[in-house]
């Protein structure tokens, strides 16, 4: 997670949902300004130096998700 907390790793969401990748993956899409019911957005960010620039997945996304699970 980054220092705001608002993003995390595929494989640190899929844990955060306690889902697969691929679960996880069928949920996504690309970021849009507003959030879309059922869905977690993302981004491509580089979240630190020593980090590859990947997907990122908005936390609020996830939280929204277990909330209506």
């Amino acid at each position: 997670m980054n220092s705001n907390g608002m993003w995390l790793s595929l494989s640190g969401a899929a844990e955060y949902l306690d889902v697969s990748n691929d679960t996880l993956g069928r949920r996504a899409t690309e970021w849009q300004d507003e959030p879309v019911i059922g869905k977690v957005r993302w981004k491509y960010l580089k979240l630190g130096d020593n980090t590859r620039m990947e997907r990122r997945y908005h936390v609020p996304d996830l939280d929204a998700l277990l909330v209506t699970a």
